[in-house]
């Protein structure tokens, strides 16, 4: 077996139990190696897995914590841990710099442990990034070493102190491939202006027509949008048109008379203005799915529901698309 290439043992490894991989890494020391890279190649650690121990292996190998390449945490605020435990996962995020894929749902506080990593080594190849951390200095310091980073998710449960605290800086060269982010709105409107967003998931917080021209200067159009609202639907949506009128899939939560049962007016000048929307193909409001379908004779325009569904009469009948419920064009 010692005269087999790596690349060969490693594809036999892949084939092998936790378990096995365990005992084959006890073996010898040639292929220890072997065994370990695809055993820490993926490391998923929580309470309910019993197996919150690794963060002291990684923390005390770099040789073995080097092998990461997707590392996931996560800790129950009620099943909390020391904070010793905390200084081992700083010291565990420091040795795995060969990371593609990192999400730390830990306690919102203790965003410092990124803090070692992030003042002396650089993450090149981390695509993916999502953690229960406010945005924050520590946060903005280690984003400036993930130059390769695509999905970000961060400040995704804004609480009353961090909404009244002053954003980080966050230099206009950090994350230049960035596509998708998944957070509050206080922080997308610092990161999103400058980089190539597509995709952007906005949790807690109201975003408010004031804020939308933020998210348009993303480098490229934005196609995904997720978002609650306190703003009125219909205004909100001919803002959205004006400054992001690309979108295909939008999602809004409106907060605005929500215990108002919609008239059919309301439905008549939602889809009117989402007629607008030329590329739009899928669209939810507070939850409700709004239907469409492809206009007859132009496969290029899409007819959107003007009036509530009505009960099915026949099991077949998937969406009605009568002329009662969509409008005339």
């Amino acid at each position: 077996m010692y005269s087999l290439p790596v690349e060969l043992l490693d594809s036999i490894a892949q084939y092998l139990s936790y378990s096995s991989l365990a005992a084959l890494a006890q073996t010898c020391s040639a292929l220890c190696p072997v065994a370990q890279r695809v055993l820490y190649c993926s490391v998923s650690a929580s309470a309910w897995s019993q197996n919150l121990c690794v963060i002291d292996t990684l923390a005390k190998k770099p040789h073995v914590a080097r092998f990461v390449r997707s590392f996931y945490i996560a800790i129950d605020s009620l099943a909390p841990v020391f904070l010793a435990y905390y200084r081992q996962l700083a010291k565990a995020i420091l040795n795995m710099s060969e990371l593609t894929s990192l999400t730390l749902l830990v306690d919102s506080s203790v965003s410092w442990v990124l803090k070692e990593a992030s003042s002396r080594i650089h993450f090149p190849h981390l695509l993916q990034f999502t953690c229960s951390f406010s945005f924050d200095g520590n946060v903005a310091r280690f984003l400036d070493r993930t130059p390769s980073l695509l999905e970000l998710e961060v400040d995704s449960i804004p609480t009353m102190f961090t909404r009244n605290s002053p954003l980080p800086y966050l230099a206009p060269t950090s994350i230049p491939q960035l596509q998708q982010f998944i957070g509050s709105s206080r922080a997308a409107e610092l990161i999103v202006p400058g980089r190539p967003v597509s995709s952007i998931h906005l949790n807690g917080g109201g975003l408010m027509e004031d804020d939308i021209p933020l998210l348009a200067r993303s480098t490229v159009p934005v196609v995904i949008l997720g978002a609650v609202t306190n703003a009125p639907p219909v205004p909100f949506l001919e803002t959205l048109h004006r400054h992001v009128p690309h979108l295909v899939y939008l999602r809004v939560m409106s907060t605005k008379d929500i215990f108002i049962a919609p008239t059919a007016e309301f439905y008549e000048q939602v889809a009117s203005v989402l007629t607008s929307f030329t590329e739009l193909n899928a669209f939810e409001l507070s939850g409700m799915h709004w239907g469409s379908q492809v206009k007859q004779n132009d496969g290029a325009k899409r007819v959107w529901q003007s009036a509530p569904l009505q009960a099915r009469n026949h099991s077949e009948d998937d969406l009605l698309f009568g002329s009662e419920i969509f409008l005339a064009y």
